[in-house]
């Protein structure tokens, strides 16, 4: 087990190499280097932007409890995506999109609120005798 990392470890470097190299056979050197350089920027500007936001975001779900691995994994992976995206190469570029794709908990449809905090659920109901023959129920069965 520890040669299979030390050999992934060792064929990373190797494998962004030859995807720079296939990018700047298919698209030319100026555009591969061009994506290299925003992608190079997008990281940077990533982390610059996210420093004080991660931790404002940690300290409220810290304050009302909510802070599980969740929040946890998510500051991490963003911060994991913002330095694969400094890495040249393409293939650190892809884990790092992978990274920022939303996963986990879905935010809410705007418009609609959010359950209470019992869960309790108000509605009106009525008993009905299914062996009556009502109007209404006939209506019913007969659609």
């Amino acid at each position: 087990m520890p040669y299979l990392v030390f050999a992934s470890v060792l064929a990373y470097p190797f494998l962004e190499i030859m995807s720079l190299i296939w990018l700047a056979d298919m698209v030319g050197v100026v555009p591969a280097f061009l994506a290299v350089l925003l992608s190079f920027a997008l990281g940077v500007l990533m982390l610059r932007h996210q420093r004080l936001g991660i931790g404002l975001t940690l300290m409220n779900d810290i304050r009302s409890g909510r802070l599980g691995l969740h929040s946890l994994f998510s500051v991490a992976r963003y911060y994991i995506a913002a330095v694969l995206l400094i890495i040249p190469g393409l293939i650190g570029d892809v884990i790092a999109l992978i990274l920022l794709l939303p996963w986990g908990k879905s935010a809410p449809a705007a418009g609609s609120a959010s359950p209470a905090q019992d869960e309790v659920i108000d509605g009106e109901y009525r008993r009905v005798d299914p062996h009556s023959q009502n109007d209404y129920t006939q209506r019913r069965i007969d659609r």
